[in-house]
């Protein structure tokens, strides 16, 4: 009987050791698994946003180079055609040049305001300085295109609470055209 006794416990002791996870170390593994992937959503929600925030800045970046590279084909006319641009949805006269002595410019000012508020940036407006720059002799321009739109919501943290908030974002490119 000894032996009969002998294998019993020897069997119940393996069973004892191959019973499992308890509840206790489920529960436990659930709960890390729920913070990760509570960490991992919030992840997910950020990066939205800062994909949304890039979209909008190569936009507004494309738009002021397009039209810096319009500018540079019309380059005798920097300072009567251009200087003094300012495009904005409040403003009702926008593209004022003279047709019959800047035509090109014009042309210019009327397609890149038709791309600016069609590109989908909220309340986008822009601008253009052209200012004679370098030494006077080699008759250089420099030039200041801005590009000012609201961006997406930002979130941050006021009073403990988490509010959206959008921000005015702006891109300034400049650049030196010298005549041909």
């Amino acid at each position: 009987m000894s032996d009969n006794m002998h294998d019993s416990n020897r069997a119940t002791s393996r069973i004892r050791r191959e019973q499992g996870f308890t509840l206790i170390e489920a529960m436990l593994s659930s709960a890390i698994l729920a913070v990760g992937l509570l960490g991992l959503a919030g992840m997910t929600t950020l990066s939205f946003t800062r994909n949304s925030d890039g979209n909008e800045l190569t936009v507004a970046t494309n738009l002021a180079a397009e039209l810096v590279e319009r500018m540079q084909f019309n380059r005798r006319n920097l300072v009567n055609g251009y200087n003094g641009i300012n495009l904005t949805s409040a403003n009702p006269v926008l593209c004022t040049q003279n047709a019959l002595t800047q035509p090109v410019a014009r042309g210019d000012c009327l397609q890149w305001q038709a791309r600016l508020f069609a590109s989908g940036l909220a309340g986008v407006q822009a601008q253009v300085a052209v200012a004679a720059g370098g030494p006077v002799t080699l008759n250089q321009n420099n030039i200041g295109v801005t590009v000012t739109w609201i961006g997406s919501s930002r979130n941050t943290i006021s009073g403990g609470t988490l509010v959206s908030l959008p921000g005015t974002k702006q891109v300034l490119l400049n650049t030196v055209i010298a005549p041909e």
